[in-house]
């Protein structure tokens, strides 16, 4: 796709409207998303793989008497990884709009401009702020257990489900 949407020269940063200041090849550009999407795949197997090692006892997560208790531990392990997962996708998307910018500016005079790339990552540390905000908030709320002793509803029926016999 890059390959035949891209010209042979892109510019990556523009300093001012119309006026480039670093441009690379568009070899060199499809090189740069991929080594970039390759460190970003590596640093998430890296992360994952120390979630598997390391000791509970070390692992920051509100609620911590609950979550460290070792019948909640799975489950506190496994929330971790599917948040984990879901921070860098965040990041994939991140370095997919970052690249429709790329592409979209180079045949687009009004997107010539230095602010926008700015924008996407502002956007993007914003978001994924507010993602980290909400898993340590609400991500690891305690699960509410129904209580067994709790007096059944007054209703017109004597039987469990409310509804009185025929």
């Amino acid at each position: 796709m890059a390959s035949k949407a891209l010209p042979l020269h892109t510019i990556v940063i523009w300093q001012s409207a119309g006026h480039k200041a670093l441009a690379a090849s568009r070899s060199d550009f499809e090189v740069g998303v991929l080594v970039t999407g390759a460190v970003v795949l590596f640093a998430y197997l890296v992360a994952a793989a120390l979630m598997a090692v390391v000791p509970t006892r070390h692992v920051l997560v509100p609620h911590a008497a609950f979550w460290k208790a070792a019948e909640n531990r799975a489950e506190m392990r496994r929330r971790y990884a599917v948040y984990l997962g879901r921070a860098f996708c965040f990041t994939y998307l991140f370095i997919a709009a970052e690249i429709v910018v790329a592409i979209v500016s180079q045949h687009n005079r009004a997107l010539e401009v230095s602010w926008l790339p700015t924008v996407v990552s502002l956007v993007y540390v914003v978001l994924l702020l507010i993602y980290s905000v909400w898993v340590f908030a609400d991500g690891f709320r305690v699960p509410r257990r129904p209580s067994t002793g709790a007096p059944q509803r007054a209703s017109g029926g004597s039987s469990p489900g409310g509804r009185g016999r025929a």
